[in-house]
């Protein structure tokens, strides 16, 4: 998601709503098979000190493996950001005036990325034909 640096500066201020897609590398070696519905309301601005502040709501569902049986499931999540993410000089000299603030975006969701969740608060069963673990 790219914003225009030269409306941002000539206005002190950009709306950023939309929809928010990440490619399947941003996933790494987590433990995300994808994410969806991911979209964005809020603003960039530029501050007195001309630096870049963005302040934004995130919201999606992540499709993570149970941590039991694997199969795929549905996990909401909503985040709030509101953050200085830089100098404007410093975007607008190495980015040739636009702005991608999909790095930005992605730091503050996989935060939300639990380290395991299940459909089911019981315990599996532990025990199988000639086996059991106790």
């Amino acid at each position: 998601m790219k914003v225009d640096l030269f409306k941002l500066n000539n206005l002190g201020n950009t709306p950023i709503n939309g929809e928010v897609v990440f490619d399947k590398e941003y996933f790494g070696t987590l433990d995300i098979i994808d994410i969806k519905d991911v979209t964005i309301e809020g603003e960039l601005s530029i501050d007195y000190e001309d630096q870049v502040n963005m302040s934004a709501n995130i919201s999606g569902t992540f499709i993570l493996p149970d941590a039991y049986t694997l199969e795929p499931i549905d996990y909401p999540f909503d985040v709030e950001i509101d953050e200085i993410i830089g100098k404007y000089e410093d975007f607008y000299n190495k980015n040739k005036n636009t702005l991608d603030i999909l790095p930005f975006l992605w730091e503050n969701i996989v935060s939300e990325v639990p380290i395991r969740c299940t459909k089911s608060n019981e315990t599996p069963d532990l025990k199988g034909d000639g086996w059991s673990l106790e």
